[in-house]
């Protein structure tokens, strides 16, 4: 049903996105990148509605949807999560061998992905 709901008329439109991630100039291996829409619309559970993907020895990503599993992002506004370490961050403290600075693992940071997609949804990081 969910499904039908983002690809049938009237449903929020998903669009590929892409990109590359950066710590301090050099690519950021195996980080997992999520997309979160700030404002997913009616009929839509903005926990479903996430995007994810983990970056290459490149720094590459590409972005699928959370569910139902497919290529893409919502069309919109995004909180943006990048993080190299499993599990979230305990009393302010990152998780032994998070290497991505807070600010980019907290969802503050935001991206608008456009109607067409994009390829160029790039990050460049820096540790303090």
């Amino acid at each position: 049903m969910l499904e039908a709901a983002l690809v049938g008329c009237g449903g929020p439109n998903v669009a590929p996105v892409s990109g590359r991630v950066t710590l301090n100039g050099q690519p950021l291996a195996g980080a997992h990148v999520t997309f979160q829409p700030v404002s997913p619309g009616p009929n839509i559970r903005p926990e479903v509605a996430g995007s994810a993907g983990r970056t290459d020895a490149a720094g590459r990503y590409t972005l699928r949807l959370v569910e139902p599993d497919r290529p893409g992002a919502l069309v919109g506004e995004h909180r943006v999560a990048i993080s190299t370490a499993a599990g979230p961050d305990s009393d302010g403290v990152a998780p032994k061998g998070e290497r991505v600075p807070k600010a980019w693992r907290d969802g503050s940071k935001r991206f608008e992905v456009p109607a067409g997609g994009t390829s160029a949804a790039n990050f460049e990081l820096k540790s303090p």
